[in-house]
C-alpha cells in the first residue's frame, strides 16, 4: 500500500470514516496553502488588526469569567470563531486549547473546561468551520463527506494560528490574556478534536507531501474518544505527555464499531514513558462530549440507534470521575503540581471495572 493510502486510512476522524478524497485533496491543499504562503510572503500568520466580534461575559465573585469572538486568518481566508474561559483572580493561568467534535461548536467540552476553570485553568475553545454544527443541515451525506483528510488539515491550521494568536495578545498587555502563561499550555478535544489533538501532538502520517500539523508550544495533550485508524503506525512518533479517555461503550456513531476497544488501541499504540489511560465501563461517545454538544450523539439518532441506557445510569460517576482525572492530569503536566501528581498514582472514585494505566 503506498504513502498517500496510508495517510488516508489513518485520519478516521470522529467517526472512523476512511478519508476521502485522500491523496488528490492532500495534495491539492497543500498546493494552495503553499501557493498562498508565497502570495502573502514568509512572515507567518497575519495578526488580526483588531478584536472581531469580541464580546465579554461578566462574572459573578469567585467564577470564571467567558470572553469569545472570531479571529480572521487572513493568510487563509478563514475566520476562527474562539471562546476564553479565565479562572477568577488575577493570578497567571495555564492554558488548555480545545477542539469540538465532527458537527460540534464552542459548546463542546464545555462541562470539563468549567471544572478546569474552577481548578485554575483557563481554556480556549476553537470552533472549525466545515466540520462544525452547520453540517447538520445537509444531512448524514455532508455529516460524512465533512470526516476527510481536507478538514483535519483545516482543523491543525486553526489551531497553529490560534495559538499565534493567543501569544500576540499574551505580550500585548490585554489584561484577560496577559494571564496565560506561555510555558503552560495544552491541547485536547473530543471525537474528531481527539485526531485534530493527535495530528498537533506529532502524528508521523509518513507522507512527504502531508502539512506539518504539529505544534511544538504545548506540553501535554488529553484526547476524549480518540481512535487509531487504519495506520496506526505514526502514533508512535507522539512522544509528549497523552492522556486517552475512552470506555466500554465508546463505539462509533456512525460505523460499526459498538464499543470502545478501537479508541483503547491508541493508548496501546503510544510509545512508553508519558502516556496514560483512563478507561470507564458503561461510558459512550457522548459520556466523553462534555456537555452542549449535539454532535455527540446527534448522528447514532439520526441512525435510529437508541443510547444505551448505563451510560445515563452512570453519567454522575463519569463526570466527576473525568473532572478530577483530567484537572490534575493538566494540574501535573502543565504545572508540575506534587500533589496531582500523588494523586494519579492511585485516583479515587473508580469503580471496579473502570481502569486507570500509566505506562
Amino acid at each position: 500500500m503506498d504513502k498517500a493510502k496510508h495517510f488516508e486510512r489513518s485520519q478516521d476522524t470522529a467517526h472512523d470514516q476512511a478519508c476521502d478524497p485522500g491523496r488528490r485533496a492532500l495534495l491539492t491543499r497543500a498546493a494552495a496553502m503553499s501557493a498562498a504562503s508565497a502570495m502573502l510572503g514568509a512572515g507567518g500568520w497575519t495578526a488580526l488588526p483588531a478584536w472581531a466580534a469580541d464580546t465579554a461575559k461578566p462574572a459573578a465573585a469567585g467564577e470564571a469569567a467567558v470572553r469569545q469572538g472570531v479571529w480572521r486568518d487572513q493568510k487563509r481566508l478563514r475566520d476562527v470563531p474562539w471562546r476564553l474561559r479565565l479562572p477568577a483572580g488575577e493570578k497567571p493561568v495555564a492554558l488548555v486549547v480545545f477542539s469540538h467534535g465532527l458537527g460540534g461548536s464552542l459548546d463542546g467540552g464545555t462541562e470539563w473546561a468549567q471544572a478546569w476553570a474552577d481548578a485554575g485553568i483557563a481554556t480556549l475553545h476553537l470552533q472549525h468551520a466545515g466540520s462544525d454544527r452547520a453540517i447538520w443541515s445537509g444531512g448524514l451525506a455532508a455529516v460524512k463527506a465533512a470526516a476527510s483528510a481536507e478538514q483535519l488539515i483545516d482543523r491543525g491550521h486553526d489551531v497553529q494560528f490560534a495559538v499565534e494568536q493567543l501569544l500576540q495578545l499574551q505580550k500585548s498587555g490585554d489584561a484577560a490574556w496577559a494571564r496565560v502563561r506561555p510555558d503552560a499550555l495544552g491541547m485536547s478535544g473530543h471525537s474528531f478534536g481527539a485526531q485534530t489533538t493527535l495530528a498537533v501532538a506529532g502524528r508521523d502520517f509518513q507522507m512527504r507531501s502531508a502539512p506539518d500539523l504539529s505544534e511544538s508550544r504545548f506540553k501535554a495533550f488529553a484526547a476524549f474518544s480518540p481512535s487509531a485508524g487504519h495506520f496506526p503506525g505514526g502514533i508512535k512518533g507522539i512522544t509528549r505527555p497523552m492522556l486517552c479517555l475512552t470506555g466500554s461503550l465508546d463505539g462509533n456513531p456512525l460505523g460499526q464499531e459498538r464499543d470502545g476497544r478501537y479508541r483503547r488501541a491508541v493508548y496501546d499504540t503510544l510509545p512508553a514513558g508519558a502516556k496514560a489511560l483512563l478507561w470507564l465501563e458503561g461510558a459512550d461517545h457522548m459520556t466523553f462530549g462534555g456537555g452542549g454538544e449535539r454532535g455527540a450523539g446527534f448522528g447514532q439518532r439520526l441512525l435510529g440507534r437508541e443510547r444505551d441506557g448505563a451510560p445515563e445510569k452512570l453519567a454522575a460517576h463519569h463526570a466527576a470521575v473525568i473532572k478530577t482525572i483530567t484537572t490534575d492530569w493538566w494540574r501535573w503536566r502543565l504545572l508540575e503540581d506534587e500533589g496531582a501528581i500523588a494523586r494519579l498514582k492511585a485516583p479515587k472514585g473508580l469503580n471496579a471495572d473502570d481502569e486507570w494505566l500509566q505506562g
